[in-house]
């Protein structure tokens, strides 16, 4: 018990500064690509929301997709727009800052919506998964539950 009063006692007088900011690498280390890789990723991220949107668009405008699958589908997409937007545009902003530096707070904001919409898909397409085994293996008890 000794050794462990002895080793706390040592370490009371160690560093005990605080992180406040995390230095992004990540493309750096690729400078003549930057620009190609912002492209690259901006493409990506607005055929991501058009798409996104396009399928909101459809399921709300069409009375007869206002079937729990669809509706289902839609969360995901509102999910998927609202994960790519915590994360994405502050990552085409590093492509092209020369400070790539970001708080420690705004560092873990980022991780809890990227880990809380993560685990909002997992949750939705569980939730789809089994809509389908009902809907396929007990057919009846869906028609009767959805008329």
């Amino acid at each position: 018990m000794s050794h462990l009063t002895s080793g706390t006692a040592s370490m009371q007088g160690a560093n005990l500064s605080a992180v406040t900011e995390f230095i992004l690498i990540g493309f750096s280390t690729f400078p003549h690509l930057q620009l190609m890789f912002f492209l690259l990723f901006l493409l990506m991220y607005l055929f991501t929301l058009l798409g996104n949107l396009l399928i909101m668009a459809t399921i709300w405008r069409e009375c007869s997709l206002h079937t729990p699958m669809y509706l289902f589908l839609c969360a995901l997409s509102i999910s998927e727009i609202l994960c790519t937007f915590a994360i994405i545009p502050r990552m085409l902003a590093d492509l092209l800052s020369t400070h790539r530096s970001i708080s420690f707070m705004a560092c873990a904001s980022r991780m809890f919506f990227s880990f809380k919409f993560g685990f909002t898909h997992s949750f939705l397409l569980t939730v789809m998964g089994y809509d389908r085994y009902v809907a396929i293996c007990h057919p009846r008890a869906t028609r009767c539950s959805r008329s």
